[in-house]
């Protein structure tokens, strides 16, 4: 009995004593986050160059149909050290930018307002789709005749490339919002403005960010149609004019630089679109 009286204290003592705290986890610093995003992707580009290189070791092919990184490298910082890499990227870039914010100023309003009428959706959907599954490059010839070879052609191509998909996914956008919203807001007595920034924009955010990233890549696609066939500049010209002269280093190297414009374009639309998705959850919450 005295045993068991001891022990009794003991126990509810122990028993009171507050668990153990775990150890706090270790932040990662911000260099280990980078390398966790893009270590991947540096790596397999180092495999790529690699394989690349040792490709040009074992077959020795002929420089003229394929150069090797070394070459290709050598012509890329000739090419930026007398100027016409910059003039290219600043040609290309210029018309890129110009066009994109003529489509996104005259394209976001538009496709909000066809989608928010029927009659109006009902008018118009036929020619954008029509147009949106022309060709572009049909459209060169015209572009040529009406604008002639300076900077709006590039500029108009790359509207009339990327205005439609921003359209028409703003169209979708309001047309798929929630009806049973839109009938909660109205009997809360919501007016058309707070209708629109309350239920439609927060439903419409991601489709108009997926409509840039569309709007982007086909307006790139319409800038480099005219740079190509037509020659009024840019890197797309200094691609076919370094084919024609048979220096396949230096036309590797427009394209290497023209491969990365376009990956940071993609990878800058989709940061958009998850701002603008993180932005509809934040204000449904």
């Amino acid at each position: 009995m005295a045993a068991t009286a001891t022990r009794g204290p003991q126990a509810t003592t122990a028993a009171a004593e507050p668990p153990a705290r775990r150890p706090a986890k270790r932040q990662k610093s911000w260099f280990e986050r980078l390398l966790r995003k893009r270590g991947p992707g540096v790596l397999a580009f180092a495999v790529f160059i690699g394989l690349w290189h040792l490709s040009i070791l074992v077959f020795d092919p002929n420089p003229i149909l394929f150069p090797g990184p070394v070459e290709v490298w050598d012509e890329w910082s000739k090419a930026a050290v007398d100027g016409t890499m910059w003039a290219a990227v600043t040609n290309s870039m210029y018309a890129m930018s110009i066009g994109m914010a003529i489509s996104l100023v005259v394209g976001i309003p538009l496709g909000l307002i066809i989608g928010m009428s029927p009659t109006t959706d009902l008018i118009t959907s036929p020619y954008l789709w029509g147009f949106f599954a022309m060709p572009r490059i049909a459209l060169a010839p015209l572009m040529v005749l009406w604008l002639g070879f300076g900077a709006e052609i590039k500029i108009w191509l790359v509207v009339l490339s990327a205005i439609i998909p921003i359209i028409l996914s703003c169209k979708d956008g309001v047309q798929t919002t929630d009806q049973s919203l839109v009938r909660a807001a109205r009997s809360f007595g919501a007016g058309r403005v707070q209708l629109f920034t309350k239920v439609i924009a927060p439903n419409t955010l991601p489709f108009i960010a997926s409509g840039v990233r569309n709007g982007i890549s086909r307006g790139f696609v319409g800038l480099l149609i005219i740079e190509l066939t037509v020659g009024t500049g840019g890197i797309g010209t200094e691609v076919i004019r370094s084919m024609r002269d048979l220096d396949t280093g230096r036309m590797f190297a427009f394209t290497a630089t023209l491969i990365a414009l376009a990956l940071f374009l993609v990878s800058l639309s989709r940061q958009l679109e998850n701002y603008a998705s993180r932005w509809r959850e934040e204000v449904a919450l």
